[in-house]
Parts: structure tokens; C-alpha cells; sequence
């Protein structure tokens, strides 16, 4: 037997035990970061902290912004309610109406001072924006046009059923007019006057517009003639047809805008009267958007002052009562310009209020009564754009309070508007009709308390 050298031998075993003890290399240690222990991330890859720290900067000062506002108008708002406390509590008056209910602001930004009022934050709004993404049919719009025409009929406006409004004399400049304080005598409701005979006839074109006619004096309400809200291709869809185009309207002489929300004022109305001899009567705040748009003759009007219009030897009041909404077409021009509601009086007598949006405010419409007297021929009320209730309810009213609003000014006729145009909210489209009506039927004021049709043209006398 031939044997193995002995160095032969001792390669093998060694080299066995290389095999056996070979140090295996271990991969450095991970932090949570996903980086290695003392490795930098690289500058190309974002970074988690980074986005987190932005939205921290941005909603961190937002919701501290949020959080003052409120409490400076929750402040104000006491501070007010024991004024006009010390004001009323002697006898059973409202004389501490232009104490409780006169425009408030914080850090140069309208706020609502009211106490049923809830701030929106954008917290609220994204969130039910998000919701809406997941709805399928919103509004319940039906497929069938021709069962939509069934439902929503649409007719031809007429304007005035008595008279050739043609013939009516054309005013080639604005109404002399001027702006009387909250106090002014002239405003003040006169008991003993004779009431006036001339009827008013209203006709609705979609949302809160509406074409009124009273003594020859025309007026148009929150103009809308567009087919899309944001732009001329862009945000929600008409869901209804016009009962005219904007060149058909007879040229109003007055222009009434309770805000600027783009469902209440749109670019195609400013760009179609900017030159003529219609007077726009907007909101403390608003006239710095009528000018970047070139609309001339525009006059700003606060709350409880009023504009006194000259027509055929007639005067004419039209005052800016409050409102529970808000203002605003982009993020940056929220509350800017404030909101409000009309109230047009002839003769020391209430003839027309128009609320624009608003929610609803237990003693608001009962001080506005007492304030320009009762008996208003028509009130033009919201009663769509209410669900969800959570979220709507600090701004729009529902057909219920749309009837307590009618009962607060005592008005004779109410006509529900600001619904089946656009789908803005999650109500079935024709729900507020619908509910409105069953509520009036249920209290015996189905003749006085409705919603119209449109295009059709009403007389109330």
C-alpha cells in the first residue's frame, strides 16, 4: 500500500476547515427608515418626512386660523346678544336688531353672527367631497330625456301676462338712485298708506333666477345663463334645459346678486350687461370682482341699508337684509365680500324678498318683518341643496324652513327655488318639490306656498 505523503494529508484537512469556519460576510443593519446605519437617503428619492413636514406646515397654522376665527365670532356673538338684551329686555320690541345682527368680521374676513351658524372647515369639505366620488346617479337624474321633459316641464317665458313688455319705456341710462343708512325714515314702514294695486308677475329660470315685473320695473335675480358652473366646459352640468337664451331676457333694470358663489353669478351674465343700463346692486365687498370683469354701474349695499330707486315719477326701496351663508369662488376669496338677502318695498309696503342661500335663523325673518313691515306679496326661498343635513344645514334651508321663513315674514306666497337645475347635493332632484308640497298640502297653503315650473310666468296680487 502506497501511502500519502504527509504534507498531501495536511492540505486536505486544512483546506476542510476553511470550507467549514469561512467567515460568511453579514449585510449592515437597517434602521427603520429603510436606510442604512450613518447612509444618507439619496436627494432623488422623496421623502415620507418631508411631504409629512409640508402638510404639518399647512394644516398645523390652518387649523389654529380655524380654531381663532371661531372663537372671536363666538365671543362677538355673546357680546352682542347682551347689548341687545339691555336694549329689549324692557319691553318686547326689536330695537336691538342693528346691535345683534350687523356684519361681523375677523382678521378682514366676513364670518356669520349667528348663533345656529357651524364654521366649514376644509376638513369637512374635502371630506364630503371624497364621499361624493363614491356616489353612483347622484340626484337620481333620469337617463330618458324625454322622462326628464315629463318631469321637469319647461315653457316659454311670457314675462308679463297683462301687458306688452316691449312697450314699457326703455331706460337708456341706470335708474337715479341713491343708498339710504339702516336708520334713514324714508325706509321705515308706513301703516297708513294706501296699498298698491299693481300686480307683480315672476318667472323662474333655473336656480335662484328669477325675472320679476312690478309697476314697470324689472328686476333679475342671482343671473345664471350658463350650461356648466366653473367654466364654460367645466363643473357640474345643467341637468335642465333654458327656458331662453340670455339675448331673450328683456333688458332688466335692476340686477340683484346675494353672493358670488358661481351657481348665483355666472362670467356669461357679467360679460352680456357689463355696458348697459342695468343697475347691479351686490354685497358690501363684492364690487372689486364686478370691476375686474368690466361691469359698470354696480353699487355695494351692507347689511340693513338701502337703495332707493326712480322710476315713471315712483319710488322704489331695495334693501340688503342678512343672510346665513358664505362667499367665496376660489380657496383664497373665502368670505372677502359678504352675502344677503333683497327686499324690495313700494309705498312703505313689502312687495318682494329674495334670500339667495341661507340657513335657517329662529328670530332673523321675525326682525326683518318687524323691521320693514308684514304682509310681503312673494318671497323667492332656497329649498334645495339641503342633505346631507350635517353638512348643509348651517346654510341652506329645507322645505320645512322654508315654511317657517314664509310664517316668520308672514309673507301671502312663497315659491321654492334653488333646486332641479344642477346636482349639488344628495337629495333626489326633484325631493324638494315633492317635500314642499306635501308640507303645504299638510297645512292648508298648497295655493300660496310652491314650487314653479320653468319659464312659466305667475301674477301675484
Amino acid at each position: 500500500m502506497i501511502k500519502t505523503p504527509l504534507f498531501g494529508q495536511n492540505s486536505r484537512h486544512l483546506a476542510r476547515r476553511a470550507l467549514l469556519f469561512r467567515r460568511v460576510p453579514v449585510k449592515p443593519s437597517r434602521g427603520f427608515n429603510g436606510f442604512r446605519k450613518n447612509e444618507k437617503p439619496l436627494k432623488s428619492e422623496p421623502s415620507r418626512h418631508y411631504v409629512l413636514g409640508a402638510l404639518l406646515t399647512v394644516l398645523i397654522p390652518y387649523t389654529g386660523y380655524a380654531i381663532y376665527v371661531s372663537c372671536c365670532a363666538s365671543k362677538e356673538i355673546e357680546v352682542r346678544l347682551k347689548k341687545s338684551w339691555d336694549v329689549e329686555r324692557l319691553a318686547e320690541n326689536y330695537q336691538g336688531t342693528l346691535v345683534k345682527y350687523l356684519p361681523l368680521q375677523v382678521l378682514g374676513r366676513y364670518e356669520n353672527p349667528f348663533d345656529e351658524y357651524r364654521i366649514q372647515t376644509v376638513y369637512e369639505f374635502f371630506c364630503n367631497r371624497f364621499v361624493e366620488l363614491f356616489q353612483r346617479n347622484r340626484g337620481g337624474i333620469p337617463i330618458d330625456k324625454k322622462q326628464m321633459d315629463l318631469l321637469m316641464p319647461i315653457h316659454t317665458p311670457r314675462w308679463d301676462l297683462d301687458h306688452d313688455i316691449t312697450k314699457f319705456k326703455d331706460n337708456s341710462k341706470p335708474l337715479d338712485h341713491k343708498i339710504l343708512a339702516p336708520n334713514s325714515p324714508e325706509v321705515v314702514s308706513i301703516a297708513d298708506q294706501k296699498p298698491e294695486k299693481a300686480a307683480l308677475y315672476n318667472t323662474w329660470l333655473g336656480q335662484s333666477c328669477n325675472y320679476i315685473v312690478y309697476d314697470e320695473l324689472k328686476i333679475l335675480t342671482d343671473p345664471l345663463f350658463s350650461d356648466f358652473l366653473l367654466h364654460e366646459t367645466l363643473g357640474p352640468k345643467r341637468i335642465t334645459d333654458l327656458p331662453c337664451e340670455i339675448e331673450q331676457v328683456p333688458t332688466p333694470d335692476v340686477i340683484l346678486v346675494s353672493h358670488n358663489h358661481p351657481d348665483h353669478l355666472d362670467l356669461k351674465s357679467m360679460e352680456y350687461w357689463k355696458d348697459g343700463h342695468p343697475l347691479w346692486i351686490v354685497p358690501k365687498g363684492m364690487k372689486y370682482f364686478m370691476d375686474e370683469h368690466n361691469v359698470k354701474n354696480v353699487i355695494e349695499l351692507s347689511w340693513w341699508e338701502t337703495c332707493e330707486l326712480h322710476k315713471n315719477g315712483q319710488k322704489f326701496h331695495i334693501s340688503s337684509t342678512p343672510a346665513m351663508h358664505w362667499s367665496g369662488r376660489s380657496l383664497i376669496d373665502t368670505n372677502r365680500s359678504l352675502w344677503c338677502s333683497f327686499l324690495l318695498s313700494h309705498q312703505g309696503k313689502p312687495v318682494l324678498f329674495h334670500a339667495g342661500d341661507t340657513g335657517y335663523v329662529k328670530d332673523l325673518y321675525t326682525r326683518i318683518k318687524d323691521r320693514y313691515g308684514p304682509g310681503c306679496r312673494l318671497a323667492l326661498l332656497p329649498c334645495g341643496q339641503y342633505c346631507p343635513e350635517w353638512h348643509q344645514r348651517p346654510r341652506h334651508i329645507n322645505p320645512r324652513e322654508l315654511i317657517k321663513v314664509m310664517n316668520d315674514l308672514e309673507a301671502k306666497n312663497a315659491l321654492g327655488v334653488h333646486w332641479g337645475t344642477f346636482v349639488l347635493s344628495n337629495e333626489y332632484f326633484r325631493e324638494p318639490k315633492e317635500r314642499l308640497e306635501t308640507l303645504a298640502e299638510w297645512k292648508a297653503i298648497r295655493g300660496r306656498c310652491y314650487c314653479p315650473e320653468l319659464g312659466r310666468t305667475e301674477k301675484f296680487t
